[in-house]
């Protein structure tokens, strides 16, 4: 007997079958938003952010049901108004009259590094007056804490949903802490404490920007410039952008099966913490402090799951009158003997 053969698919077929509305539209999507950050710069206040997260996963489940569209909005809509109202609030922090501290962080630091200042010893060490490749470096990390939480929240949203709301109930956790701790206690970073108060003597300077002049995106600069100008100023501790660096490994810490997929885990709340002491922002204990924030969250936040759990798997007390449940009778013949004695009798009769 002659078999016979199949021909192989097409190169055209293949890409036929590999071209789906989704992916068509994510393109489209990709390219638009390409230009429009050459255009306008990239997005980096969080509605526009989200607003086009939001736009990207739509345009991925493009030919999916309408009704998958109508809950990516839904799902997403209450972490928009979260951090719409963290980003409204998070300036009363220097209104409420609360003691600003500055040089009691300054002595800290003293205290714990034998008379000096970190942000001060590296900017002497390393600040020069041409930008260098760690001041490129620094741009960049430090830029990273404005996309990098929330492209990873986009890809859980897309892999698994469990995932996604397990660490956004942990984003949210760590962006309230966090501005809890501005309204109750106020504190200044070093370059405050150089420039505005003199409780650091040293010149500090603020040094996270200068590297995007290097790689040509002053509109990057010129935003940065215009986000700190803007920023409150008194909200240095915790360090919100070392914990989120954190929270981001931990997460993907569990999740990389090959050891070389967990070193650039490890490095980037590494590298971030420098960022943010050489550059000015923050001295080492804000950035230990947010460290130490997402340890709490991340025991807190499991303890609530377990709970939650736990009381999933708890038996439902029945009310008085209400009858318990029963059970089926047990089959005891296999249907291959049963269906044909049925059909005999049906046949009988």
């Amino acid at each position: 007997m002659t078999e016979v053969s199949e021909e192989a698919p097409s190169r055209g077929e293949r890409l036929r079958g590999w071209v789906t509305p989704g992916r068509a539209a994510l393109t489209v999507y990709v390219v638009v938003l390409i230009v429009y950050s050459g255009v306008e710069g990239i997005p980096m206040d969080r509605v526009g952010q989200t607003g086009w997260i939001i736009a990207g996963m739509i345009a991925a489940k493009i030919g999916r049901p309408w009704r998958e569209h109508v809950r990516t909005f839904l799902d997403w809509l209450p972490l928009l108004a979260a951090l719409i109202i963290y980003d409204h609030t998070r300036g009363i922090a220097d209104t409420l009259g609360m003691p600003l501290r500055v040089g009691e962080l300054a002595d800290a630091e003293r205290w714990l590094f034998g008379g000096t200042v970190p942000t001060v010893w590296l900017q002497e060490h390393l600040f020069e007056s041409s930008v260098r490749w760690w001041d490129v470096g620094a741009a960049i990390i430090y830029f990273s804490h404005f996309v990098v939480p929330w492209v990873l929240a986009a890809a859980f949203y897309m892999w698994s949903r469990p995932l996604w709301v397990g660490y956004i109930r942990r984003v949210l956790l760590l962006t309230y802490a966090g501005l809890l701790t501005y309204v109750l206690l106020p504190a200044a970073p070093p370059w405050f404490a150089s420039a505005r108060t003199g409780d650091i003597d040293d010149p500090v300077y603020r040094l996270v920007g200068r590297g995007w002049n290097e790689l040509g995106l002053r509109s990057a600069h010129a935003w940065l410039s215009d986000a700190q100008g803007g920023a409150n100023e008194v909200a240095a501790l915790p360090s919100l952008h070392a914990g989120f660096a954190m929270l981001v490994a931990v997460t993907l810490w569990p999740l990389a099966k090959h050891w070389w997929l967990k070193v650039p885990i490890a490095l980037f709340p590494l590298s971030m913490a420098f960022t943010l002491v050489y550059g000015g922002e923050h001295y080492v204990i804000d950035v230990l402090m947010g460290w130490l924030y997402v340890a709490v969250i991340m025991v807190a936040a499991r303890q609530y799951e377990l709970w939650r759990e736990r009381r999933r798997q708890l038996p439902v007390p029945l009310s008085a009158g209400t009858p318990a449940p029963v059970e089926p009778a047990l089959r005891t013949e296999p249907d291959a003997v049963r269906e044909p004695e049925q059909n005999e009798r049906a046949g009988r009769q």
